[in-house]
């Protein structure tokens, strides 16, 4: 369901609201933030989720800015509740679940997901105004499991929304419905994810020469992919399993690059990202379900040379597991989750 969302000047709320800061310790961040602003944290990754469990209120707004057209979904108590757009500048107050919606005296745990990717640009966000009678509390993840998910336009969700044919627009991803997601919840593990749509290990979609520059080993090690000040203290998420799709793009058009280039630079990023897990986390390397050969024998040749759990997702969907631009839909995802899964449940012993 699409929300429909009241939107007011942030300056406008009443006296009988108060704000919950950004810096407040109740306040629980997933996803890679820059809190270097002491006004608002910034996100741009995939999935990024804010949560807060609270009571004593009747109302909960957001105050967020976006430049891009960027979606969220709201979660109430782990039900859907509803999703909305977030798509101006300067801030704006959202109200995300109307005055009389919520009862006081039950307490309510929300979570905002993004939905869409990082292309879409950077999201701020300068905290919650609720009712002056409310309370918070501190929220806890159900285990201390962390898994990581590293991919392109597929563990985006591009166009995951919609029935084929369809052309993707924003409204079309939705992050929390992706086989990465699916995986996490099913785990009862925190997510972090990085992807971005066309990106390839050494080559991005559609690039007239063989190798690329921009590709998700470059834009992996920042906050915020599109600027390169911002660079991730990989200290902050330590996963115990890091999920990794990516080669699609390298092999979906021409001139593809050739096995040793791919093989070797996708070492070489694995390689990197082993650097900075000194807690030595479990590596899987997927191919498909949207390329084949040769590109999915050279990820399991990698696999073996890392020392990684190789999983083929090839040839699994057909035409009804296909949403826009012939990527997969929320059913192709729960294909893929439900093979997935079970191999990285039985490797890390959940």
């Amino acid at each position: 369901m699409v929300l429909t969302i009241n939107c007011q000047n942030h300056s406008s709320s009443s006296s009988s609201e108060t704000v919950i800061d950004i810096s407040n310790s109740d306040i629980y961040y997933t996803g890679r933030m820059d809190t270097t602003n002491p006004d608002y944290y910034t996100f741009e990754w995939s999935g990024c989720q804010i949560t807060l469990t609270f009571t004593g209120t009747k109302s909960i707004k957001v105050v967020l800015d976006s430049a891009g057209d960027n979606w969220f979904d709201v979660i109430i108590n782990n039900a859907l509740y509803g999703a909305f757009n977030v798509s101006s500048t300067p801030r704006q107050m959202y109200n995300i679940i109307g005055q009389n919606n919520l009862n006081p005296s039950q307490t309510y745990t929300l979570v905002l997901s993004k939905r869409t990717e990082a292309s879409f640009g950077p999201v701020r966000f300068y905290g919650f105004v609720v009712d002056s009678t409310c309370s918070t509390k501190q929220y806890s993840p159900p285990t201390n499991r962390k898994i990581e998910f590293i991919g392109d336009s597929i563990t985006c969700g591009y166009g995951d929304l919609g029935t084929s044919p369809c052309p993707f627009t924003p409204d079309t991803e939705n992050n929390y419905v992706t086989y990465g997601a699916i995986i996490a919840r099913e785990l009862q593990a925190e997510l972090y994810l990085e992807a971005w749509s066309g990106k390839g290990v050494v080559r991005n979609y559609g690039s007239p020469t063989s190798t690329s520059t921009q590709t998700m080993p470059d834009l992996y090690p920042y906050i915020l992919p599109t600027d390169t000040t911002t660079n991730w203290d990989f200290d902050l998420f330590q996963p115990d399993a890091v999920v990794i799709n990516l080669g699609t793009n390298d092999y979906s058009t021409q001139p593809a690059p050739s096995q040793e280039v791919f093989q070797n630079g996708y070492i070489s990023f694995v390689n990197s990202l082993k650097s900075n897990y000194p807690n030595k986390p479990e590596f899987f390397l997927v191919c498909g379900p949207m390329i084949g050969q040769p590109c999915c024998q050279y990820v399991k040749n990698v696999s073996s040379i890392v020392g990684a759990t190789y999983i083929d997702l090839e040839g699994i969907l057909t035409s009804d597991d296909i949403g826009c631009n012939g990527h997969p839909n929320e059913q192709g995802h729960s294909i893929m989750a439900s093979i997935a899964s079970p191999i990285i449940q039985k490797t890390l012993g959940w």
